[in-house]
Formats: C-alpha cells, structure tokens, sequence
C-alpha cells in the first residue's frame, strides 16, 4: 500500500540530485555502481574520495549535476542530463591510472602519452530515435580528426534482473519511466514491474549491496516515479492501477524498518553514533556508527550480536572488520598505560 494514501500525485523529480544523492551515500555502492558500468573489479574497500561537486541550480534545466569520484586512485566523471521534455542521459567517463595529465607538463616534456577517458552513456528511456551505438567525431586544434564510435546502454531494454546484477540500481529506480504515458494496455506490464523492481530494490537490502538508510529512498524515488505515470493517464487508467497499488503492491517501510533497528542500536548504547550516522548520511556514519558500538562493549558482552547489529544496519564487512582492529588497538593501548601505571 501506498504510504500517504492512495491517490496518485504528481512530482516534481530532479533525477540528478537523487542520483548524485544516492551514490554519495555508500562508497561500496559506488563502486559496485562503477564496476556494473565497466565491468570492472575494483576492491570494494578501496579507497573513495569526492572531488568538486558542481552547485545544483533550482532553477537550471539543463546539466544541472556533474560530480567527481576518485576510486582508488582512477578519476571518474558523472554527468547527469535533463532536458526539458524530461529525457535524460547519464555519462561516466573513466580516466586512466597513471597516465600523464596536462598539469604535469613541463618544459622538458617533449613528449607525452596522453589516454582519451573511456565513456559509458546510459539513456534512461528508448525510444526509436535513441541511438544504440554513438558515434562522437573529435576534431584537435591541428586539423586532425577522429571518429569514436561509443556503445550504449539502454536501460529501459534491460531486464530489472540484469540491472541488479550489475548493481546499476542507483539509475535503476527511475526505471518505470520506460512506460512514459500509461495506456489501458499498459497496466499489467507496469504493476508487474514495479513489483519485480520493488522485488530487487528488497533482495539488494537483504545481501547487503544497498544500505538500509539508502533504500529509503530509492523506494521514495520508486513510488512517486509510479504516481507520476498514473497521474498522466486517463481517469480509467489512474483508477485501475490506484486499486492494484492498494491489493498486490508491498511497499516496504524502510523509515520503520530503520527505526527498529536503530532502537536495537540505542539500547545497546550507540544512540549517539546512530544519530550523528543517519544525519550525515554518508561512509563515514558507518565508521561512526560500528566505533561506537563496538567501543562501547563491557566484559562479558557477546561481541557476534554487536557486529550483526552492525550488518543489520547496514555496515559493510569492510568497515567493521577496521573498526574491530581500531577498537583492539585502542584497549590493547589502554591496557598497556594501566600496566606501566602500576610499575
């Protein structure tokens, strides 16, 4: 069921925000994100560092969102673009490792390698005139050209299956934009897939590939994409699916789920952790969160159901893992002090 009622609204939805939103949330999600884009393997505890973001302009329809991640140690560029009819197109670009960079130029250079980044463009909707190969023609200032020929994703001829298992779902939760105008015809395909991909977004939660706190959301970002069609059709059609959301939609309460566990967190002396945590919404809320846990343990405390509070928040294995050896590192210190204290 529909939180907030059954009636379908219309909502203003700036996908570059919610995407950019998304991603800064979990490093390990970005990364999987990346990797999914580029069939890459980078180590899901490698480093993350966020460059320059550019401002977001309210008022700006245009690129309104690109954002820096450098994943470790390779620079990546994220371009968000929306038009004004509401398509949109996502380009990354990948830099590569090593290669030599313009800033490092000297007067001794007389010679550098210099490798083009390799893009990965991702159109969120098709339709007969999206492209499914682009060709890009690169004119330099000598005269020179030439033609690079680019693949494509199409997100809405991918199967909500193959986007989970690319862990592309930060993109993916616009996905029920592929159904554009809603038409009678439609109905059973569109509540079939939002089931599916209310199905997925739940099974990523329950492995750990989608934090909690971060599925709250998405699953948001979901329900108004859903409203958002059936606001657009007919009285017939919003009627007919209205009814299906209240019967055979399940809609997780993330929000309530969250709050379960972080009452779990509080009794077991972490309140402050998680509440500096879910306002920073960020990697290190996970740090925070697992140091104060873990920390705050007194002898004879069963430290397994500590660490699977941790990963029923949400906390990778990565992160607690270093925290168990900060926290170590810091008795075994204290321990040390109260020794030499007594000598």
């Amino acid at each position: 069921m529909i939180p907030n009622g059954a009636e379908a609204h219309q909502y203003e939805l700036s996908y570059d925000k919610i995407l950019k939103k998304t991603l800064a949330q979990s490093n390990e999600m970005t990364i999987r994100f990346i990797n999914g884009l580029f069939g890459d393997d980078i180590p899901l505890d490698a480093s993350v560092e966020w460059l320059d973001k550019e401002s977001i302009d309210e008022k700006y329809k245009g690129i309104v969102a690109d954002f820096y991640p450098r994943i470790g140690g390779r620079m990546y560029a994220i371009e968000v673009e929306q038009d004004s009819s509401g398509d949109m197109a996502v380009r990354v670009f990948r830099y590569d490792v090593g290669g030599a960079m313009l800033h490092s130029m000297t007067a001794k250079n007389a010679q550098l390698d210099i490798v083009f980044p390799q893009p990965a463009v991702v159109f969120l909707t098709s339709t007969r005139y999206t492209p499914k190969i682009l060709t890009w023609n690169i004119e330099f200032f000598d005269g020179q050209k030439v033609k690079l020929r680019i693949p494509v994703i199409r997100l809405a001829e991918m199967s909500i299956e193959e986007i989970a298992e690319r862990n592309l779902l930060p993109i993916g939760q616009f996905y029920l934009r592929k159904f554009g105008k809603l038409t009678k015809k439609k109905v059973g395909a569109f509540v079939k897939t939002t089931e599916a991909l209310l199905a997925a977004l739940k099974h990523a939660v329950d492995d750990g590939t989608i934090p909690r706190y971060t599925a709250v959301e998405i699953e948001d970002t979901i329900r108004k994409t859903f409203e958002n069609a059936v606001s657009k059709s007919g009285e017939e059609v919003g009627r007919i699916v209205t009814t299906s959301i209240k019967e055979t939609l399940l809609w997780t309460d993330y929000r309530a789920v969250f709050k379960m566990l972080e009452e779990k967190g509080k009794a077991e002396g972490i309140e402050q952790g998680i509440e500096q945590g879910i306002e920073q919404g960020k990697a290190e809320r996970d740090m925070e969160i697992a140091l104060a846990l873990l920390a705050g343990a007194k002898p004879g405390d069963d430290q397994a159901k500590r660490i699977q509070t941790l990963k029923d928040l949400g906390v990778p294995d990565a992160v607690i893992d270093t925290a168990l050896k900060q926290v170590a590192g810091k008795n075994a210190e204290q321990t040390s002090r109260k020794r030499r204290a007594k000598l």
